[in-house]
C-alpha cells in the first residue's frame, strides 16, 4: 500500500505515470504484437457491442434516456437503436450494452473487463469530434484503446486484495478518460484535474454482482459517462484532487484494500497489457469458462449424449479458487434472471451439456425455465480450493460421477480464450459473425454488410477517419 502526504502541487502521485503514457504513446511506435492485439480485441469489442442490442430492458433504458434530453445537434448514437442522446448519456447506455451479455474480453491477472467503458466513451467522443469535422483516424482510435487498456490493467495488476468494489468499473473511469484524452489532448494540468474529477465520481459496489443485478453492467456505463463529464469539466478549468492513486483517501486506500503500485509501474507497457487479454468465447462470467469448455471436452470424450446426459450424470463437482466461488459459485435457482444465470456455474454448465453450447440464446426465457437444465444444474456443485492469491482464476478442477459408477477427474489450468489457449482467427471471426447475425438480421445483404464490417475492422489502422465505424455500431448512418 502506498500513502503520500505530499502537498497536491508536488505532483508525486502515481497518476503522473499515466499522464506520461497518454502524452507519449503513438500508434506507429507501438510494437507489432501490441498493434495486432489491439486490432483483434477492438474487433471483438465492436462485435459484442452489436450483440448488446439483446441487453435486458434496453427499451426501458432508452425511455429513461429520452427523459434526460437528446443532446440536440451534439447528440450521439445510442448503439443499435437509431436514437441519439447527449454524449454522456449515450456512453452510459452503450457501456451497459457492451457488458450486459458478459461477452467482453478480460485481463485475468487483475480481474478486470477493461474494454466496455473504453469503447463506449471513446466512440461517443469520437462522434462529437466527427461532427466538428475532426473525426479521428482508425489508428488514433486503436492507439487510444491500447492506452486505456494499459491504464485499467496496470491499476488492476497492482491490487492485492479481494474486490469490494467492482474493479472493472472503478478502474474503468480512469481508462475511459485516458482513451478520450489520447484522441483529444488536454494541457497537463487540465488532464490531471480531469483524473481528479473522474476519481471524485468513481462508483461500483460489488453488491450488484452479488445479486446478479442489472446495475452490474450499468456500472460500466457509469464509468464511461463519468469519464466524459470529467473531461468536459476539466477542459473548462474546473479542478479536482491530484493525489488520486496514492493519497490518504486515494484509490488504494478507499476502493481497494491495499496494492503495490510501484511494482505494477515497473511493468507498465512491458509488455503492453492488450497482448495479455483473454477472449470470452461464452457470454458468462469468465471464471465459468473453465467448467464449460472442460465439460465440452469431457462430453465428447465420454460420448455423453445431450438428450440423456441428465440421467447419465449423478454429480459434477467444480473446484475453484476463492475468487471463483465468490463470483460464479452461486447455486442454481428456479427460473433465474439472465443476469444471475450468466454468473451461475451450474446453469451454464448444464446448458453446455444439454444444448452443446453457451451463447446469447442460452439466456432467453425458454432456456431459463427449462426443467432439464434445472434438474441437471442441481447436480452441479462449486467447491472452494484454497489459493493464496485473492485474484486467482485457476487452477480449477472437474469431477464427474456417472450413473454407471465411473468417476472422471480433470484439471483445468486455464480456460479457452486465455493467451495460452487462444481463439484461432477463424473462431474470433465466428464470434463476431454470431453477434452480428443475432441482432442485424439475415439474408444476403446483411451477410455482405457483415463481411464488409469484418474487413473494415481488421484494417482499421488504415482508415483515414472513423465514420464507417461509428455508423456500424450505431446500426444506422452517422452524419
Amino acid at each position: 500500500m502506498t500513502t503520500s502526504t505530499a502537498p497536491a502541487d508536488a505532483h508525486t502521485d502515481s497518476i503522473e505515470r499515466f499522464l506520461d503514457l497518454i502524452e507519449n504513446t503513438r500508434w506507429d511506435t507501438l510494437p507489432a504484437d501490441a498493434q495486432a492485439a489491439a486490432r483483434v480485441f477492438f474487433m471483438d469489442t465492436v462485435g459484442v457491442a452489436c450483440a448488446g442490442k439483446l441487453a435486458p430492458r434496453m427499451d426501458a433504458m432508452v425511455e429513461a434516456a429520452s427523459r434526460w434530453g437528446t443532446g440536440g445537434d451534439q447528440g450521439v448514437a445510442i448503439w443499435n437503436t437509431g436514437r441519439r442522446a447527449a454524449p454522456p448519456t449515450a456512453a452510459l447506455l452503450n457501456g451497459y450494452q457492451c457488458h450486459a451479455l458478459e461477452y467482453d474480453c478480460v485481463y485475468e491477472p487483475g480481474v478486470v473487463l477493461p474494454a466496455a467503458p473504453i469503447l463506449s466513451a471513446l466512440l461517443a467522443h469520437a462522434e462529437v469530434l466527427a461532427g466538428q469535422g475532426r473525426a479521428p483516424s482508425g489508428s488514433q482510435l486503436l492507439n487510444a484503446f491500447v492506452v486505456g487498456i494499459e491504464v485499467s490493467c496496470t491499476l488492476a495488476a497492482a491490487c492485492r486484495s479481494a474486490m469490494i468494489f467492482f474493479r472493472p468499473s472503478t478502474t474503468g473511469v480512469f481508462s475511459a478518460l485516458a482513451a478520450i484524452a489520447s484522441i483529444s489532448p488536454l494541457p497537463r494540468d487540465a488532464l490531471r484535474n480531469a483524473f481528479g474529477i473522474a476519481y471524485s465520481q468513481m462508483c461500483g459496489p460489488m453488491q450488484a454482482h452479488e445479486e446478479g443485478s442489472m446495475m452490474l453492467a450499468m456500472q460500466m456505463g457509469f464509468a464511461a459517462r463519468n469519464a466524459l463529464q470529467a473531461y468536459d469539466m476539466a477542459s473548462l478549468g474546473i479542478t479536482g484532487p491530484a493525489q488520486v492513486i496514492d493519497g490518504r483517501f486515494g484509490f488504494f486506500n478507499i476502493f481497494e484494500r491495499g496494492g503495490d503500485m510501484p511494482a505494477a509501474l515497473t511493468r507498465l507497457a512491458a509488455p503492453w497489457k492488450v497482448t495479455q487479454l483473454s477472449h470470452k468465447p461464452f457470454p458468462s462470467g469468465r471464471v465459468t469458462h473453465g467448467a464449460i469448455h472442460g465439460l465440452r471436452l469431457l462430453q465428447a470424450e465420454l460420448g455423453l449424449a445431450r438428450d440423456t446426459v441428465g440421467e447419465q450424470v449423478t454429480r459434477i463437482t467444480v473446484g475453484m479458487p476463492p475468487l471463483g466461488v465468490r463470483l460464479v459459485g452461486r447455486p442454481m435457482i428456479t427460473n433465474p434472471p439472465p443476469n444471475y444465470a450468466r454468473l451461475c456455474t451450474p446453469f451454464v454448465s448444464a446448458s453446455e451439456l444439454i444444448y452443446g453450447g453457451v451463447d446469447p440464446r442460452s439466456f432467453v426465457p425458454e432456456r431459463l425455465a427449462d426443467p432439464a437444465i434445472d434438474a441437471l444444474a442441481r447436480k452441479i456443485a462449486v467447491v472452494e480450493v484454497p489459493n493464496d492469491d485473492p485474484n486467482a482464476f485457476y487452477p480449477q478442477s472437474l469431477r464427474l460421477e456417472l450413473a454407471d459408477g465411473r468417476v472422471i477427474e480433470r484439471d483445468v489450468p486455464h480456460a479457452w480464450g486465455h493467451p495460452l489457449a487462444p481463439l484461432t482467427p477463424a473462431e474470433r471471426d465466428d464470434k463476431f459473425r454470431l453477434c452480428w447475425r443475432l441482432t442485424r438480421g439475415g439474408g444476403a445483404s446483411a451477410e455482405a454488410e457483415m463481411e464488409e464490417a469484418l474487413g473494415m475492422l481488421k484494417g482499421l489502422d488504415q482508415a483515414g477517419d472513423c465514420k464507417a465505424l461509428l455508423s456500424l455500431v450505431a446500426g444506422a448512418d452517422v452524419p
